[in-house]
């Protein structure tokens, strides 16, 4: 069974084989709570918009289109799931106690031991957290889940070639506040 493919599984799952499900949940898990978590920011939040995701495919497995390919459905889902988050969270700010306790949860080192890597990574971050949003929803989808330029544009409904200009701009962007950082380190 591990050997079938994802639109297989969907088509078995339309038919009413639900538990097939499992399988799918269990091979994206990784990578989309990952793509998840990069887009709330925050732990508790990822695994609800992931749990979301699958709910949506699961109510909605009726509109999966049978022979269009699953992983680009599966991820506008989710894209929506946290978009949702999102709108639902900037009605309800965060604490600061919800912010410490998210960078603890994630291992951040306090700042007596903050290294040089993980200084970065956090600028790094913080430079993708500032793109714009639709540069930053390819961007994402690009470098952290690979996706291939054909899929973004099917999940966002873009045409190829704004994926093209719009990660054109993300990673101009991004190299212009990671500047300091590379002249200091060529």
């Amino acid at each position: 069974m591990s050997d079938l493919s994802d639109e297989a599984i969907m088509a078995r799952v339309q038919k009413g084989e639900t538990q097939l499900l499992e399988m799918l949940i269990k091979r994206y898990e990784r990578a989309l709570f990952a793509y998840a978590q990069r887009i709330v920011q925050q732990r508790s939040a990822a695994e609800d918009a992931f749990q979301e995701t699958f709910l949506r495919v699961f109510r909605n497995r009726a509109k999966y289109r049978a022979g269009s390919s699953f992983r680009p459905w599966l991820y506008t889902i989710c894209l929506n799931a946290c978009r949702d988050s999102l709108r639902k969270r900037s009605r309800r700010p965060e604490s600061e106690l919800e912010k410490a306790a998210y960078a603890l949860s994630d291992g951040q080192p306090g700042p007596d031991t903050l290294s040089a890597q993980t200084a970065l990574a956090e600028r790094i971050r913080r430079a993708v957290e500032a793109l714009p949003e639709k540069q930053r929803d390819v961007f994402l989808l690009s470098y952290y889940q690979q996706l291939q330029y054909p899929e973004i544009s099917e999940i966002l409904e873009i045409p190829v070639g704004t994926v093209n200009s719009r990660m054109f701009h993300a990673s101009k962007f991004l190299a212009e506040q990671l500047r300091d950082y590379r002249d200091r380190h060529d």
